[in-house]
């Protein structure tokens, strides 16, 4: 489901517990109104069978705790999370606002959520990888970049391939070698395993990724894709 910026970030008032009401956790990033059974719904909208409101495009996630989900899937939602860093001309302006005391902090949290991060898709697979649980997995499907279903949508912003999620494994090999792409260290973002990952260039995209517990030779970014103030 397409995230649209919207201010709210909070739980449906009905189901505050709804993360303490389950010992295992599955989260469906997205859901819209197609809920997979089972599953915590999130989505922007608080539509039929969403159960948490959460702009994903809004970091953080305050409304979901550190390791709360077993799984979490998503289904032709990556390609809509905007790629782009945060607009360093707007945090300027959020500073210069935060300086003369015209906005206050928790005002831009609510309304903006972190303004500083480098890379919008790279901040929202850390923020999927915050929520899982260590070893726990994120099952997304998607279009592949350049497809027929990738062009056709207007709203599709984040071209993604198969070796696109090379990046956030620290351990992936080329495809049917022993070679390591080392892609990871570009971005040194939050590590994740690549289990599966089936494509066809012309259709579809299916990943299941493995929260890794994080390895010092890893060397992950000490900002994990964010610089705050």
């Amino acid at each position: 489901m397409k995230q649209k910026k919207s201010s709210k970030s909070v739980f449906s008032k009905k189901k505050k517990n709804v993360f303490k009401e389950k010992a295992v956790i599955h989260i469906d990033l997205g859901c819209g109104e197609n809920k997979r059974p089972g599953c915590i719904g999130v989505d922007f909208r608080d539509a039929q069978g969403v159960d948490l409101v959460q702009n994903l495009s809004l970091f953080p996630w305050k409304a979901i705790p550190d390791n709360a989900a077993d799984v979490i899937y998503s289904s032709h939602l990556l390609e809509h999370i905007n790629p782009d860093s945060a607009n360093p001309q707007l945090a300027g302006l959020i500073d210069l606002l935060l300086a003369k005391s015209l906005v206050t902090k928790t005002e831009i949290e609510a309304s903006v959520g972190e303004y500083r991060f480098l890379g919008g898709f790279i901040r929202f697979m850390d923020e999927v990888w915050r929520i899982t649980k260590p070893g726990g997995q994120f099952i997304s499907t998607l279009p592949f970049a350049g497809s027929p279903g990738y062009w056709q949508d207007l709203t599709h912003v984040n071209p993604l391939s198969h070796v696109s999620f090379a990046y956030l494994d620290p351990l992936a090999k080329v495809e049917g070698t022993n070679q390591y792409y080392g892609l990871y260290q570009i971005y040194a973002c939050l590590p994740w395993k690549i289990v599966r990952l089936f494509y066809d260039q012309n259709g579809f995209i299916e990943v299941c990724l493995e929260k890794r517990r994080i390895d010092p030779s890893y060397r992950v970014s000490s900002d994990n894709g964010m610089t705050r103030k």
